[in-house]
């Protein structure tokens, strides 16, 4: 446990230092008038991967299951492998928010952010650990079926059942989860209102996020069909006229008329559920020879529907508005890979706006 410890202080030390180096880097390389983001999230992630790792293969794990074990016979088995993995998640967060403080200075300056670097770590982190929880929970039933001799093969169903519901869930609460949520202020809520009335958007303006510091003119929808909630980031008020702000609420109606927000539940409840169900009932070579054939597919498919939104809320309100709407907001996808791009459910801004352009003429 000490050795592991060490390993993983070690690692905090090298993640921020990583930041740090990653962001002079993107300094250098395009100058203070560049404000993509240079990968920033591709870094947290390999801080994260990098330190899920480490702890993974140190026995972290085995030695705190073993403790848990050894507590009460209640928490034995399928209930003693998430709860081991707990503060091995916990590590990872902190390790990815150390990394993010390294980085944040550099990122800040870049695009001239108003946001301090508490705030942004600090919503990251929300946003973290409500997504760790989905995946300690899910956790739980790989851990019993792998703990079984002989799963029987009714279990599937139920399984596949199970994500579903739990992925559609996540999905019906995800922004008031993972984001900070204000009330709209009188004149907020009347130009959100009237915006979505003129597109016959019916869902409830719900609360405003605070997106100002990071640039963001965008809209989000949750809760369930006949009843979902509309929020929209306080940037987007700032930046947006009334024709675009009507654009993103045509936007919005597009996608829900599309179910994307159900779409998306399901296809990240799919893919879970497979690897899943393949790694207990054949092996874990298979589930990721089966992930690497419907991933791209299902992917393929998300980005179509996106697509096809972009296009009705552009004949709703005009091409030119919506990418304009698009263009208005700092994007953190634009500097993906091709391979990235392609794995991706959300295009990025890049090609959407190019899509768009391309109507008009």
């Amino acid at each position: 446990m000490i050795t592991t410890l060490t390993l993983w202080l070690g690692l905090l030390v090298a993640s921020y230092g990583a930041g740090r180096v990653y962001g002079w880097y993107t300094i250098r390389r395009g100058g203070n008038d560049d404000r993509r983001s240079r990968g920033t999230y591709r870094l947290l992630g390999v801080v994260g991967i990098t330190t899920l790792l480490v702890l993974a293969f140190s026995g972290f794990i085995g030695a705190t299951e073993a403790a848990l074990s050894s507590l009460h016979p209640a928490v034995v088995g399928g209930l003693a492998t998430p709860l081991a993995w707990a503060p091995m998640a916990a590590g990872t967060i902190v390790a990815v928010l150390i990394a993010y403080l390294g980085v944040f200075p550099s990122v800040r300056k870049r695009r001239d952010l108003e946001i301090s670097a508490a705030v942004a770590v600090a919503r990251l982190g929300k946003y973290l650990v409500a997504l760790t929880l989905i995946c300690l929970i899910s956790i739980a039933p790989l851990a019993v079926l792998l703990g079984t001799s002989e799963p029987s093969p009714w279990l599937i169903p139920v399984l596949f059942v199970g994500f579903v519901i739990s992925t559609y869930g996540w999905s019906l609460y995800r922004v008031r989860l993972s984001q900070t949520v204000s009330e709209p202020t009188a004149e907020q809520r009347r130009r959100l209102e009237a915006a979505a009335d003129r597109v016959g958007l019916t869902a409830t303006v719900a609360g405003v996020i605070p997106g100002k510091g990071m640039e963001l003119a965008r809209l989000y929808l949750d809760g369930a069909p006949g009843n979902r909630r509309l929020y929209a980031t306080d940037y987007a008020f700032d930046v947006c006229d009334t024709a675009e702000l009507t654009a993103l609420c045509a936007r919005v109606d597009a996608a829900d008329e599309f179910r994307l927000l159900e779409r998306r539940s399901f296809v990240g409840a799919f893919l879970t559920a497979l690897v899943v169900t393949l790694t207990v009932w054949m092996s874990l070579l298979v589930a990721l020879a089966g992930l690497l054939i419907t991933w791209p597919l299902l992917t393929w498919h998300l980005q179509r529907c996106e697509f096809a939104a972009d296009r009705r809320a552009a004949r709703a309100v005009g091409a030119d508005t919506l990418a304009s709407v698009y263009e208005a907001s700092s994007d953190v996808t634009d500097e993906r890979s091709r391979l990235h791009e392609r794995l991706a459910a959300r295009p990025a801004t890049a090609r959407r706006v190019e899509r768009l352009r391309q109507l008009q003429s």
